[in-house]
C-alpha cells in the first residue's frame, strides 16, 4: 500500500514537470514567434544594397578628384582586394572560430562571459562576424533581449544560405570605421591613403582596433594611445593564432604609422563643383551619395597642377598690378573638353574680395565650347579689380595671358 502510494505522488509529480516541460516549450516558441514573425528574409540579402559613394575622377580615370558622400563613404571592392592582413586582423580580434560555428559561437560566448565574470567587467562581446553583419544591415544597436533573439536567428539563417567566405566578403565591405568611411577599401583610403590590398600588417591592425569603436578609437582624437595598445594586442594574438612570425610582429609592432591628414580632399575644386552640380541636377544629390557612380571627366591633372601653380606664382605680379585675384581655364581647341580650370587664386580663402575665393572662369569655360573665352560673366567693377588669365592648350603647353584693366 506505502509503495502504491509512493508511485501514485512519484507519478503526479512526472506529470507536472511533463506539463510543466510542455508549457515552457510553448512559451518559447511563442515568444521566438513573437521576436521574429517579421523577420526579413536573409535568403534575398543580396536585394539590400549597400551605400556606396560617387567618385569623380580626372580623364586618366587613377585620380581620384572628389568623393560625393552622405552619411557613409563606401566603395565596394571584390574579397581578393581585400589584404589577407586584414582578413586575419579581424579574424584574430572579433571572431577566431568563425570558420567553425554555425553563425553563433556558444564556446566563444562562454568564454566571453567567464572573462567578463573574472575581470568584474564587460569588455568582451560575444557576438560573431555574421551577428555584427545581421546587426549592421538589419537591426539597430540596442541592447535588448528582442534584438539578441532576432539577430540570432538570422544570424542561423543567413549562415544556411551562403557561404563563410560571401558573409566574410559583406561584414568588410559593409562595417564602420569612423570619419564616414564604411568598409575595409574607404577605411584604408581615408586612413592611410592607400588601397585595402596594401595594407601592412600594422596597419590591418590598427583599423582592426578601430571596429568596436570607430569614434572613440579614432587616430585623430584624444584616445590614439589606447588605439595603438589594442593594435599590439591584436598583433601578439596574431602571433600565437600563427597568422604571422615573430620576426612579423617584431617589425609590425616597430613600424611607424603615417596617418593621413583629417581633412576633406577636393582637388581642382571649382571644376569638380561644376561637374558635381550637373549631376545633381542630372540625377539627384541623393543618387549620388548612394549608388556607387564612377565619373570620368576631361580634366587633364597634370596640367590642372601646373596652371594652380602658375596662379600661385603670379601673385607678386598680381599685386604690383593692383589686382586681388587670378584664375586660368585651359581648353582643348579641338573638341572644347575643359583640361584645368583655377577660378580663382585660393579657393579656401574666407574673405571672397580680398583674397581671391571668387570663381569667375566656370560660368565662362560652361558657356563656350570653343577656345575662346575673353568675356567672363563678372561685372567690370568686379573685373578691374582682377587678373584674368587664359590658358589655351599649346603643344608647348605655355599659357597665354590676358590682363584686366
Amino acid at each position: 500500500m506505502e509503495n502504491s502510494q509512493k508511485k501514485k505522488i512519484f507519478f503526479t509529480i512526472l506529470k507536472y514537470l511533463a506539463f510543466a516541460f510542455m508549457a515552457g516549450c510553448l512559451l518559447l516558441l511563442g515568444l521566438l514567434f513573437y521576436y521574429t514573425w517579421d523577420l526579413p528574409q536573409p535568403d534575398k540579402f543580396t536585394e539590400t544594397p549597400f551605400i556606396q559613394s560617387t567618385k569623380i575622377f580626372d580623364r586618366t580615370g587613377k585620380t581620384v578628384l572628389y568623393d560625393v558622400y552622405g552619411e557613409e563613404k563606401r566603395e565596394i571592392v571584390a574579397f581578393d582586394k581585400i589584404s589577407d592582413n586584414l582578413k586575419h586582423a579581424v579574424l584574430t580580434s572579433e571572431d577566431e572560430r568563425f570558420y567553425q560555428h554555425g553563425g553563433v559561437d556558444v564556446v566563444g560566448i562562454m568564454r566571453a562571459l567567464w572573462v567578463d565574470f573574472v575581470s568584474h567587467s564587460k569588455s568582451q562581446g560575444g557576438s560573431t562576424i555574421t551577428q555584427q553583419l545581421i546587426r549592421s544591415v538589419y537591426l539597430t544597436g540596442q541592447k535588448s533581449i528582442s534584438r539578441k533573439v532576432r539577430e540570432i536567428v538570422l544570424s542561423i539563417e543567413l549562415e544556411s544560405k551562403y557561404s563563410k567566405d560571401q558573409i566574410f566578403d559583406w561584414y568588410l565591405n559593409e562595417i564602420p570605421f569612423g570619419e564616414n568611411a564604411y568598409g575595409a577599401e574607404s577605411a584604408s583610403q581615408t586612413y592611410f591613403n592607400k588601397p585595402a590590398s596594401d595594407l601592412t600588417v600594422a596597419e590591418a591592425a590598427t583599423l582592426t582596433a578601430m571596429i568596436p569603436a570607430p569614434s572613440y578609437y579614432s587616430p585623430y582624437g584624444q584616445h590614439k594611445s589606447e588605439l595603438l595598445a589594442i593594435k599590439d594586442v591584436i598583433l601578439d594574438k596574431m602571433q600565437k593564432l600563427g597568422y604571422i612570425t615573430s620576426d612579423q610582429l617584431k617589425e609590425a609592432k616597430s613600424e611607424k604609422l603615417n596617418f593621413a591628414e583629417n581633412k576633406s580632399s577636393i582637388k581642382a575644386p571649382d571644376f569638380v563643383l561644376y561637374v558635381k552640380k550637373y549631376l545633381d541636377d542630372k540625377y539627384g544629390e541623393d543618387y549620388l551619395k548612394e549608388k556607387g557612380l564612377k565619373v570620368y571627366t576631361t580634366l587633364d591633372y597634370d596640367l590642372q597642377q601646373y596652371a594652380e601653380q602658375t596662379i600661385k606664382d603670379s601673385d607678386k605680379t598680381l599685386k604690383s598690378k593692383g589686382a586681388n585675384n587670378a584664375a586660368t581655364v585651359a581648353l582643348d581647341p579641338k573638341t572644347g573638353e575643359i583640361l584645368a580650370l583655377v577660378g580663382s587664386k585660393d579657393w579656401n580663402a574666407d574673405r571672397i574680395w580680398t583674397f581671391g575665393r571668387a570663381d569667375v572662369v566656370t560660368p565662362c569655360a560652361a558657356a563656350s565650347p570653343s577656345n575662346s573665352c575673353r568675356r567672363p560673366a563678372a561685372s567690370p567693377a568686379l573685373l578691374s579689380n582682377l587678373l584674368f588669365m587664359q590658358l589655351l592648350l599649346k603643344k608647348d603647353l605655355r599659357p597665354i595671358q590676358f590682363y584686366g584693366t
